[in-house]
Formats: C-alpha cells, sequence, structure tokens
C-alpha cells in the first residue's frame, strides 16, 4: 500500500489537519473505500480496502503501464494503481457514479483528486458499453467487486477480455464453496444484503470456466482472502466445508 500524500494540498490550500478532517467529513458521512491519509486522517469506508488490496497481489510497481478500473467507485484502487507508476489510469464507473442518492462516489472521487493533484482520468460509462473502441485496451484492468452484480456474468467478462491487453484482476463475492463442479446461486432481489444488486453467487470452479469461455488464454486463482465461516457454524453447510466467502483472480491475454 502506497502513502496517499496530502502534504501538497494541505500546503497550498493553507489546512491544518483538522481543517483538512472536516473537509474529508464535508463530503458525508457515507464512504464505500477507506482512504488513510498521509497525515492520519481516514474516511469511513466500508470497504477493507487495504486488506483487498494486498490481496489483490498487483506488482509492486507498474512503471509505463496503463490501468483501467472498472467500477471504480471512489477511486481507492485506481489511486493505488498511479502511486505504483502506472503512466495511465481510467477510471470507470457509471452505477455508483449516477446513482442519484447516497453514496455519491463521483463527488467523493473528484473530490480524492483533488486532494492528491492525481492525474486518474474520469470516464462514466456502464460495463455493457466498454469496448476497445469506446474506451481502449489496457495492460492491467481491474474488476473488483462487480461480477456478482452482473445480470450477465458472461457478457460483462467478455467485456473485460475486450479491453484487456495483457492481465485482468478480479475479484468477486464467490458462493457454493461446498459445491465441486462449477456452478452458481441465483439470488431473488433483495434476499442478499437487502440489495437488489447482487444477481450472483459463482464459485471458484465457475469463475475460471467463465473466464476461459470469455476469451481469457489462461487463469490463475490467487486467494479465498475472505470467508463466511458463520454460514458452517449455523449448519447451512451440511458438510462442514466453508460455503461464501471473496476471492481474487489473475486472467491472462
Amino acid at each position: 500500500m502506497f502513502e496517499l500524500d496530502v502534504s501538497r494540498y494541505l500546503r497550498e490550500k493553507g489546512l491544518s489537519d483538522g481543517g483538512f478532517a472536516n473537509e474529508v467529513d464535508q463530503q458525508g458521512e457515507w464512504w464505500f473505500h477507506r482512504f488513510d491519509f498521509s497525515n492520519g486522517v481516514s474516511t469511513r469506508g466500508r470497504d477493507p480496502s487495504a486488506n483487498k488490496l494486498h490481496a489483490l497481489s498487483l506488482p509492486p510497481r507498474l512503471d509505463g503501464l496503463s490501468v483501467i478500473d472498472i467500477g471504480a467507485a471512489d477511486g481507492y484502487f485506481s489511486f493505488q494503481c498511479e502511486a505504483r507508476g502506472a503512466a495511465r489510469v481510467v477510471a470507470s464507473d457509471e452505477w455508483l457514479w449516477l446513482s442519484p442518492g447516497p453514496p455519491h462516489c463521483l463527488d467523493k472521487f473528484r473530490f480524492v483528486k483533488r486532494v492528491l493533484s492525481s492525474s486518474v482520468e474520469e470516464r462514466i460509462i456502464s460495463v455493457e458499453a466498454l469496448s476497445a473502441e469506446s474506451v481502449g485496451v489496457f495492460d492491467i484492468a481491474l474488476f473488483l467487486g462487480v461480477l456478482y452484480h452482473a445480470p450477465n456474468m458472461m457478457h460483462y467478462l467478455e467485456r473485460l477480455r475486450a479491453v484487456t491487453k495483457t492481465m485482468a484482476v478480479i475479484e468477486t463475492f464467490v458462493d457454493l464453496l461446498d459445491v465441486d463442479q462449477p456452478a452458481a446461486a441465483f439470488y431473488p432481489p433483495g434476499t442478499v444484503n437487502n440489495d437488489s444488486s447482487n444477481w450472483w453467487g459463482p464459485n471458484i470452479s465457475c469463475v475460471d470456466e467463465m473466464l476461459l469461455r470469455a476469451g481469457f488464454t489462461s487463469t490463475r486463482f490467487v486467494a479465498l482472502w475472505e470467508t463466511n465461516t458463520l454460514r458452517v457454524q449455523h449448519g447451512e453447510s451440511p458438510h462442514g466445508r466453508l460455503k461464501s466467502g471473496r476471492a481474487v483472480w489473475h486472467a491472462f491475454v
């Protein structure tokens, strides 16, 4: 994790650490990503962003590479890629950025971009509209927390493949981990976290096979970085096997 240095912003604005904390608070209480800035101020993001970043196993340096962050939300991973030396970073989103109510992720992305004097580019575009023609192709494509929100998972992965030049990094909720064959749980509206945007919970072998069907030549399962053991303890998994969690893959062109 690279430090998100705000010293230049504080100096130019004549702000104290307390004044900067007030600016952060003015962005609203609901943040998706947790930013830990260099002066000790943090946002109240519900996402364990630093832990997730570690689980992604990104190269320590991205010098000279291009990156697209699909479903960027507040932009934490976009800014981290820029801090690792990426020559070009594009943050793209539509669903969270154009949502009329909280969490107002686009406002927060733009705020952090100003604070960091960042050159990360902004593209308001849906996953369905991603293509080499619409956004270009990138050395690395981040696809974090997006797949399980896809009405059509294969179509989303095909759009991911279309904009990936070398490697895609996929992070998603997974389910049916106690099922050996490729499978995915379908969620009727509101049945997972009372959130109707959650559609599917694929298992690990299902994601592997879908990535290959989408046109990637090889995949590497990286980590099951978060697990839901309560479902085992409550007897929902009769064989005592883990049933759900979050996982990461690297997929190669």
